[in-house]
């Protein structure tokens, strides 16, 4: 845990606002993100994440300072969204199938944009290409689009992935490989 946040936390749950709203400020676009990532519905994200840091103000004082705070964070906003996402019956996603065999190991979201900044078309590409990116993430299985966006968009590790989703760290790296390949396999069959 980073050494601002051990002591804001000591502070927050000691009762000091001002120290739990430096959290919120410091945390808020990063959950807001992977919320809006998982849900592609940026209102959605917005309620989620405010219910996120509420959940977590009210549940300050059972936090115990083991692991990093972002980690506890980020379950808890997975926690809320899966919850709301069974609420409004949303939570139907349509899986890629994707063979296990001959999966590219190691490579990431941005190994798999090419760097076409020199071309005139560049800016359109890249647009279209992120909408793509967008549209298929949304189109994940929940297990796979988490990973993902923990992973690769979040930039977290394995082991801190895992406290967050609650799961063996070789599943982690099993879901993101496989959501790795689906992309892959999506880009490369839509030219990209």
């Amino acid at each position: 845990m980073a050494p601002q946040d051990q002591e804001l936390i000591i502070k927050a749950k000691a009762g000091d606002k001002q120290a739990f709203t430096e959290l919120f400020n410091r945390y808020r676009k990063k959950i807001l993100s992977y919320l809006y990532r998982c849900t592609g519905d940026y209102q959605l994200a917005e309620d989620v994440t405010i219910d996120t840091f509420l959940n977590a103000y009210t549940s300050l004082a059972r936090y115990k300072e083991m692991g990093q705070f972002s980690s506890w964070l980020y379950r808890i906003a997975t926690n809320r969204v899966r919850e709301e996402l069974r609420k409004r019956g949303r939570h139907k996603e349509t899986p890629f199938e994707s063979p296990a065999a001959d999966e590219p190991d190691g490579l990431s979201m941005e190994e798999l944009i090419a760097d076409e900044s020199s071309r005139p078309d560049y800016e359109a590409r890249k647009n279209e290409l992120a909408e793509f990116i967008e549209k298929t993430l949304l189109k994940l299985d929940k297990k796979y689009k988490e990973a993902l966006v923990l992973c690769d968009v979040e930039g977290m590790g394995l082991m801190e992935a895992s406290r967050v989703l609650k799961c063996n760290p070789i599943t982690v790296g099993t879901r993101l490989r496989r959501a790795r390949k689906i992309f892959y396999d999506l880009l490369k069959k839509y030219g990209y």
